[in-house]
């Protein structure tokens, strides 16, 4: 769910031709999960993008990070901060990539891309490819047939951020949480 404050802030820096100015981690870990898909499975896109639309988010200096230890997620601090409303950043609406060539397309006229992939994938595949399914990076085919069970599993959330070809073999560049030594 924190990719989605990347998101946000590459969108808002793009459309207003400005500097990114980093947002709020913690407000999206803290307050935008509910009952059913709390923080502690990770949150989704949906619970992110709900909370934004109807309360934006903060700046990180106005709401800055709080590490959680072990899933414990601390209370939502956001009634308690005073906050400037011009400040408050609202996200753009939700794109849904489609083949390649439109998913390039919407990368390179709206910025970077929240997409959802099976973790799996990341850590034993070099060969991804979009597939029309709501922002959905997964198997190398749309109906999956090439994939095993496990891989066809959504469990993680990344920022598709740029493509490019090396060798004549095309890929996409992601943005992961997880650093370089996964």
């Amino acid at each position: 769910m924190t990719f989605f404050s990347g998101l946000l802030e590459s969108r808002y820096a793009a459309q207003h031709k400005t500097n990114a100015e980093e947002l709020s981690k913690s407000e999206l870990v803290e307050c935008a999960t509910n009952e059913t898909n709390s923080c502690k499975v990770g949150g989704t896109f949906d619970d992110a993008y709900n909370y934004t639309v109807k309360d934006g988010l903060l700046s990180e200096q106005e709401y800055p990070y709080r590490k959680n230890y072990f899933g414990i997620v601390e209370p939502c601090k956001r009634s308690e901060i005073g906050f400037n409303q011009t400040r408050i950043v609202k996200p753009v609406s939700k794109l849904l990539p489609g083949t390649a060539n439109e998913t390039k397309s919407l990368l390179y006229k709206y910025g970077p891309i929240y997409v959802y992939v099976n973790s799996k994938l990341l850590l034993n595949s070099t060969n991804f490819d979009i597939i029309r399914k709501n922002d959905v990076l997964c198997c190398p085919s749309e109906d999956s047939k090439d994939c095993p069970d496990e891989l066809n599993r959504i469990d993680h959330a990344v920022l598709l951020v740029g493509y490019g070809v090396e060798n004549d073999v095309p890929y996409w560049i992601i943005y992961n949480s997880w650093g370089t030594d996964q």
